[in-house]
């Protein structure tokens, strides 16, 4: 007999022996314990249950020893053959499952593994970021589902488990094979239903002074749109005049993308009568999960989005967020001004129910942000409000339209700095909003995130949704200007009398100032509003004093002139010269300037500002340089935006910028 099963026999003898042996030795106590009792009474019976308690428990050790010991002879036996079985299984497992070292190099992989890279010849030492695109580090942080990879077609779940030995750490990455589900998930999500809103932005204002045309060029536009949804056998229905909405699935939404919604091209080249003006549309898609009435709703507020952002483009919420195709186009000023009526006796309410109002506008404030503050400040004391404008003391920029207002008695100390402004902030307190509607770029962050009633009034195009919706919102970029929008509101509620000459000139000077002196981006309702404030004693002459620059600020400008490259024959980039103090003002001025050369569509202003550096970007006209902003995080309208960077130097926004004009033209 081997030796190992006489070693097992003997303990087996020696343990039923022991058993026994216990068996015999309790009966004989218990007979003894009941011969004491009948002779020495209760005594010996405590005595002897005391006894019988310490030997039983003896017993019982004795006995889960020799268990214990033959529990351990038998794992002893079994362990190898586990092991080479569980071994067994993770190397033919159907699955890859592989272990790395702490460089994230693999060491060992099974069959599943080598099959999935058959084309490889050996996976030792592989990087696991090369192979499957995920660190080791990425895998460990990875939820209890573990992290989704993806290789040679096939998508898996991986799982981290941490190997410690006396020598060294290893991980054990096991996955699980999900790519039937992954079919599937994408197959429903591609059938996931898809709304979308279409709106014809400028057909009315195209056709005010040949009515005659309307009806055909209508009838154009719904040939046009209609062949388009039946191309992608959609469900296209006429809702209101000018108005659509179109049913589809969610996979037609990335052909729409992957043809860059070339829809808006087609609708632009209908021609109508003589107009030089394009007709376009704007449209609001929603493909993301939830129910009909939250598709609704939310491609309702896309298309909201890019009626602010000027029209003629796309805007589409999908999972990944928001995204915008087109915007070519200027977009044309609306001939009624219904809207600030209606949006006045909103704001007028909140007001009135407010316990105070706060007016702000954008960082370091220009004309048009504190001339409609100033008019939004009117506005809120008509009402009865208590009211004070936030804005930086120290700007120059402003120091003109502050002193012309030294003489209103109304206006002494309601300018405050932002600081002073936050210790104002209470419940109830209102907090608008102008000439600014990028929570990034607005005087005091903070005010504006802390108040519980905001409102916005702005004529720069959106360039995304609020983190939270605003009371009151009304963002219009066919306007020149923020005052443009304040006047006409004014006009619409404000007596005759309410508003002083010094108050009509602050609030025509910021008008003056976005249009370029009423020589770019004006309308009939620019001329209308300046004709308003002209009547309630704004001073013409005395608003152009604000415009006289000084002698350094003259200097400034050339400074830009001195280095300037133009790029793709058609945009001038100029940065000020190292060590030049300037201001932005100035470099705004010098994109103007550069503008008005000869065959030049976009004009571009770089300076440095401390740690920061700001952009300014012009247009001539036919290129909105808003795109090209917001691809450097900034924005602003279709013919003048703005960026300001951080932590990068000034050759690298130059690149930056030139690749930002590369993808728009």
């Amino acid at each position: 007999m081997p030796k190992s099963g006489k070693k097992k026999n003997d303990l087996r003898g020696v343990r039923k022996e022991t058993t026994v042996g216990l068996f015999l030795a309790g009966i004989v106590f218990i007979a003894a314990l009941s011969v004491g009792v009948a002779r020495f009474g209760l005594g010996a019976f405590r005595w002897g249950t005391v006894c019988l308690a310490g030997y039983f428990l003896a017993a019982l050790l004795i006995w889960l020893i020799f268990e214990r010991r033959g529990r351990r002879s038998g794992d002893e036996k079994l362990a190898p053959v586990m092991g080479r079985i569980m071994f067994d299984a993770v190397v033919n497992m159907g699955t890859p499952v592989f272990i790395c070292d702490a460089d994230e190099r693999i060491l060992w992989y099974n069959n599943a593994t080598d099959a999935l890279y058959s084309s490889k010849n050996r996976l030792y030492g592989e990087s696991v970021k090369e192979l499957f695109g995920v660190t080791l580090d990425e895998i460990r942080k990875g939820d209890e589902e573990g992290v989704r990879i993806a290789c040679e077609g096939r998508v898996f779940q991986a799982k981290y488990s941490h190997i410690r030995t006396e020598d060294a750490d290893f991980a054990l990455i096991l996955t699980t094979e999900i790519t039937e589900s992954e079919d599937l998930r994408r197959t429903m999500a591609g059938n996931e239903p898809a709304v979308c809103y279409i709106m014809i932005d400028n057909l009315s204002e195209m056709m005010q002074y040949d009515s005659e045309l309307y009806r055909p060029a209508a009838a154009k536009i719904d040939t046009v749109l209609r062949a388009w949804a039946d191309n992608y056998n959609g469900v296209l229905k006429e809702y209101e005049r000018d108005k659509y909405l179109f049913l589809t699935e969610a996979r037609v939404v990335e052909s729409f993308i992957a043809s860059k919604f070339d829809i808006l091209d087609r609708v632009r080249a209908v021609k109508v009568g003589e107009s030089s003006l394009p007709l376009t549309v704007s449209m609001g898609v929603c493909a993301v999960p939830g129910t009909f009435g939250e598709k609704e709703r939310s491609a309702h507020a896309a298309l909201d989005l890019a009626l602010q952002r000027g029209g003629d483009q796309a805007v589409v919420k999908r999972g990944e967020g928001t995204e915008f195709y087109g915007g070519v186009t200027r977009s044309v000023q609306k001939r009624t001004n219904v809207q600030a009526r209606v949006v006045s006796n909103e704001l007028m309410s909140l007001m009135r129910a407010a316990s105070n109002v706060i007016v702000m506008g954008h960082r370091r404030a220009d004309f048009d942000a504190f001339g409609s503050a100033v008019g939004v400040a009117r506005l809120a004391m008509y009402c009865g409000a208590r009211v004070n404008i936030a804005a930086d003391l120290a700007n120059r920029d402003i120091v003109g339209q502050r002193r012309m207002l030294e003489s209103e008695e109304d206006f002494i100390g309601v300018t405050v700095s932002p600081e002073a402004a936050l210790d104002l902030l209470e419940v109830g307190t209102l907090v608008v909003m102008t000439d600014v509607s990028n929570m990034a770029n607005v005087e005091s962050l903070e005010l504006a995130r802390r108040t519980e009633k905001l409102a916005v009034i702005d004529h720069h195009r959106k360039t995304a949704e609020f983190e939270r919706e605003p009371d009151v919102e009304y963002i219009d970029p066919s306007s020149s200007s923020a005052c443009e929008l304040i006047a006409e509101m004014l006009e619409q509620t404000l007596p005759r009398d309410e508003l002083s000459a010094a108050e009509a000139g602050v609030i025509l000077a910021g008008i003056m100032l976005d249009t370029k002196q009423f020589s770019k981006s004006t309308g009939t309702r620019t001329f209308s509003a300046a004709m308003y404030l002209r009547e309630r004693g704004a001073d013409p002459t005395a608003v152009r004093e604000l415009f006289k620059e000084s002698f350094e600020e003259y200097s400034g400008e050339a400074r830009f002139r001195r280095n300037v490259e133009i790029y793709r024959g058609c945009c001038a980039i100029s940065v000020a010269e190292a060590g030049a103090e300037t201001s932005p003002v100035v470099a705004s001025k010098a994109a103007d300037n550069l503008i008005m050369v000869e065959g030049m569509r976009a004009a571009f202003t770089l300076m440095q500002m401390g740690d920061t550096v700001k952009i300014s970007a012009r247009s001539a006209g036919d290129l909105n340089v808003q795109l090209i902003m917001e691809e450097l995080g900034g924005g602003g309208g279709f013919t003048g935006a703005a960026a300001v960077a951080e932590g990068k130097s000034i050759p690298e926004l130059i690149d930056a910028l030139k690749a930002a004009i590369d993808k728009y033209i």
